[in-house]
């Protein structure tokens, strides 16, 4: 600020306090003989040891002629009367004020002088208040932009992914924190669904972390906890998972912040303590790297993090000139800043810059040359040849321009051009994974036909859970999430899935297990705090044959020893004579039938609702997961009106035991999606919402993970590695094993293998059960052992044999849906009068024109697809292929690619 222009700035004593900052870079930099300098509203203060003369004259030469040496004031244009200057005259032995540390905040680094040119051992500041190094644990990484609206939040995100995607090492997890640092305009934040939005927030974070209701290590603790409940795990591996830290539970709590991130950057004994505490909450997650994605522009919400610098900072800004200036002065300022570090430090301190939405056409404008000139400029090399700053381009994509998810984030982010491979060779740099293991020769020496023998053993024992004795499991996320959420409480939810999906296999593993912890082991996940509970199975399948009705029994019974009853367990027949005779006279209320048939169990009075039941555990030092399965049996129709309301009940027990004083029962009510869009006539999305994490379904990454985990079971493929450390490019890389790389050869322009099964399976939404995987390939290891030609030695599976398969796992797929699934069953007696059928179809055509309920059950069903795009009147009814053979369905020339691009719009096709 020149001579000229000081005296037109000041308008308060703030502006007075400004100028005295600026000349004594912050007070650490006084003339000789003045020991301080204070500001005050109504006047400032200088101390000093020298003579008056000299420090008018520093003043006048600092405000020039707005220092009025008469009236020892400076002039100030709001006012007549002068800001005073009391001068103090003071002892030359007294002692200079103390240094100041500058602190992580803008409005304290704006005044620091850049020292790059100065020997740091002349200057007191050069290694004051420098922050400790971490020793171990995650990187911390932030990305700041001066501008919003450049792809900030973006290029974060891409960061995040390409860590999350690189190649497992044995025994290597890939974990990253994501902390939504924007408390003015959150944007990860507002990316989460339910399933992932944790309980705790990045705000509340920074109010334990200031006023700690215990201790900051317990506060740290609560925190690590929530947010492994809400992790998202990349494709359903365990090995994989992000974590996000939201910037605020609402919108309305950043509307009230007593406590910002500047008020602990003024902590005197740590300034760095916010980013300590963020790496301290990195570390107890057990994440590689923590991303920080901070508030734009010059605001003290990003400047504790924006100023550490042991912190790894990305800068994100456009060619525009708005964006190129602010970010320009940020640099500027962190370059200034830095400065002060020890030479060793500077290199690691090096920002790196993305310049974003390019285009070739922008490459080309001056505004490109000038933008790069002008951010060079601000962060200076230090060295010849070099550059301040890791430049990094990202380029305009569409596709980018309208996230609003964290899913479909994840999803099209690995497309971004450019920035995914950057980012990937940052990723790469966090550590060194090793290349995924191909399979060795050992794996492959026996004859394709005797693993395939192998394999339809395994899946033969694996397809139905009712008659299954398997005690393997595959860890799926839903399952993951299961054990996650209940480590510290008794499970209490319902588990939700099509038929098919896993539920009744998932019940008898709980059941197997015979204890809460014991399926949390199977879950590779540790309690912490909960109970180690008795699991009771309280209603199952009928159709279990007899060793798994036998495990109920033993199951039950250890529960009634263990509180020392002698009373005798309610057999089968009883408890389905119970709810038959209950629906025929429906009681009053089903929640007192439920409670009433549960103290059956266990021996115990009906009427009197749980509460004696949860005594008597108490009383035993017991606890006991209820567990509920069968549903299908006990209510093969469940839109009657009896049969709903007790289904509604049964799911809304969860709820029930929340009531009871110190709680002792748990319950897992596993049932079939299309019951609870029966059973529940109000608010069914928001009932589906609470246990959505908990809904067992199949992506295609899982697909693959069942896939392997089946093929490993049959010693097809090495079990040196579990299915879930692997990756989605590692497990295809190992399942060529099984089914080859293509249905042809690699040369041959047929489908990618494990696209075509997948395609084969799904339905047209992308939806697939594991059953049916099961069933296809012990219907193609099948097909295998008995074909009589010895080609196709690099793969177990032969195109073949595949082929083959579809339409047998068709019709075993519809003959048994039909059993239990009475839209389907009555849907396919109305085809008997339609003989010849096509796919595409119109609903006049196959007997739905008149029965428009049916029609929309069996879309909900997933059996059937109406393309909107087609035009009205025309064939615009598609079948997914896993059904159509079984319905006796053929397929127009106009079908078969018409299937495929429904898929590939509605799902994508993967792999």
């Amino acid at each position: 600020m020149s001579y000229q222009t000081i005296p037109d700035r000041l308008l308060t004593w703030l502006d007075v306090e400004r100028v005295f900052k600026r000349e004594t870079a912050l007070w650490s930099q006084l003339p000789s003989g003045v020991h301080a300098i204070r500001c005050y509203s109504d006047g400032a203060e200088i101390e000093h040891s020298a003579a008056l003369a000299d420090v008018q004259a520093w003043l006048k030469q600092v405000f020039g002629r707005a220092w009025k040496i008469d009236e020892c004031g400076i002039q100030l244009r709001t006012g007549a009367t002068p800001y005073p200057v009391a001068l103090s005259p003071v002892p030359a032995t007294t002692a200079a004020a103390p240094a100041v540390r500058p602190y992580p905040l803008w409005r304290e680094v704006t005044y620091l002088p850049d020292l790059t040119d100065r020997p740091l051992s002349d200057d007191g500041l050069a290694q004051s208040g420098m922050p400790a190094l971490w020793a171990d644990g995650p990187r911390l990484v932030s990305f700041h932009s001066f501008k919003g609206g450049v792809g900030r939040t973006t290029a974060l995100m891409t960061y995040a992914l390409a860590r999350l995607k690189l190649d497992l090492r044995p025994g290597k997890a890939l974990r990253v924190l994501v902390v939504d640092a924007d408390l003015e305009a959150p944007g990860v934040t507002l990316w989460l669904d339910d399933a992932n939005r944790p309980e705790v927030s990045y705000l509340q974070f920074l109010e334990a972390m200031h006023y700690p209701p215990q201790s900051v290590d317990s506060s740290l603790d609560y925190f690590a906890q929530a947010l492994r409940k809400t992790a998202v795990n990349l494709s359903g591996s365990a090995q994989r998972e992000l974590f996000v830290l939201p910037a605020a539970l609402s919108l309305a709590d950043i509307q009230d912040m007593p406590v910002q991130p500047g008020h602990l950057a003024r902590n005197p004994a740590n300034p760095w303590i916010l980013t300590d505490h963020l790496h301290a909450l990195g570390k107890r997650l057990g994440v590689d790297v923590v991303l920080i994605d901070l508030r734009a522009g010059l605001s003290e919400f990003s400047s504790p993090v924006l100023f550490d610098p042991r912190v790894d900072h990305f800068f994100v800004t456009t060619v525009a000139r708005q964006a190129v200036e602010g970010t320009a002065t940020v640099l500027e300022r962190l370059h200034a800043f830095n400065s002060r570090l020890p030479s060793d430090w500077r290199g690691d301190a090096k920002p790196s810059l993305v310049l974003s939405l390019l285009t070739d056409t922008l490459r080309k404008l001056p505004d490109y040359s000038a933008a790069v000139d002008r951010l060079n400029s601000a962060y200076p090399a230090t060295e010849d040849q070099t550059t301040g700053l890791e430049w990094l381009e990202a380029d305009f994509a569409e596709p980018l321009m309208s996230i609003s998810a964290l899913s479909q984030a994840l999803e099209v982010l690995k497309n971004a051009p450019r920035l995914f491979q950057h980012a990937q060779d940052w990723a790469k740099t966090l550590d060194a994974p090793e290349a995924v293991v191909a399979p060795s020769p050992a794996q492959t020496a026996d004859a394709p036909k005797d693993k395939a023998r192998r394999l339809e053993a395994v899946c033969q024992r694996m397809q139905f859970a009712e008659t299954s004795q398997a005690s393997e499991m595959l860890v799926t996320e839903p399952l993951r999430k299961l054990g996650r959420y209940f480590v510290t409480e008794l499970p209490h939810l319902v588990s939700v899935g099509a038929k098919g999906a896993g539920k009744t296999f998932t019940f008898l593993q709980l059941c197997r297990a015979g204890s809460w912890h014991a399926f949390l082991s199977k879950l590779d996940t540790q309690a912490d705090g909960v109970a180690d509970a008795l699991i009771f199975p309280a209603l199952w399948s009928r159709e279990f044959e007899t060793p798994t009705k036998v495990l109920m029994d033993s199951r039950r019974q250890t529960c009634l020893t263990s509180l020392g009853s002698r009373a005798k367990l309610l057999g089968e027949t009883a408890i389905y004579r119970a709810i038959a005779e209950a629906l025929q006279t429906p009681p009053a209320h089903w929640d007192d039938f439920w409670d009433d048939l549960i103290a059956q169990h266990f021996g115990l009075p009906v009427g009197q609702g749980l509460e004696p039941l949860n005594q008597q555990l108490a009383t035993h030092d017991a606890s006991v997961v209820l567990v509920f399965d069968g549903l299908e049996d006990a209510f093969p129709n469940p839109k009657h009106e009896a049969a709903r309301a007790a289904i509604e009940s049964l799911m809304r027990l969860p709820d029930r035991l929340l009531e009871l004083t110190s709680r002792r029962l748990g319950a897992v009510v596993f049932v079939r999606a299309d019951y609870v869009q029966a059973a529940i006539q109000q608010n069914v999305a928001q009932f589906l919402a609470r246990y959505s994490p908990f809904v067992l379904q199949w992506n295609p990454e899982s697909f693959l993970r069942l896939a392997y985990w089946l093929a490993s079971q049959a010693e097809i493929v090495g079990q040196d590695t579990p299915a879930e450390l692997l990756g989605q490019e590692a497990l295809l890389t190992r399942l060529t094993a099984l089914w080859g790389r293509k249905m042809g050869s690699d040369q041959s322009k047929e489908a990618l293998s494990a696209r075509w099964v997948f395609a084969s399976l799904c339905d047209l939404k992308g939806n697939l059960q594991a059953r049916d995987l099961v069933r296809f390939l012990r219907f193609a290891a099948e097909l295998e052992k008995d074909r009589s030609s010895n080609t196709w030695q690099d793969r177990v599976l032969a195109p073949e044999s595949m082929r083959k398969a579809i339409p047998k796992c068709s019709t075993d797929k519809v003959t048994e849906a039909i059993r239990e699934i009475e839209p389907l069953k009555h849907w396919l007696d109305t085809l008997a009068a339609w003989p010849e059928r096509e796919m595409p179809f119109r609903a006049q055509d196959v007997g739905l024109a008149e029965q428009p309920q049916l029609l929309t059950a069996l879309q909900e069903l997933g059996v059937i697809y109406e393309d909107p795009k087609d035009s009205p009147g025309a064939p615009r009814l598609y079948l997914p292929e896993i059904y159509r053979a079984g319905l006796g369905f053929k397929t127009s020339t106009t079908g078969r690619t018409r299937t495929l691009s429904l898929l590939k719009s509605n799902a994508g096709l993967p792999f």
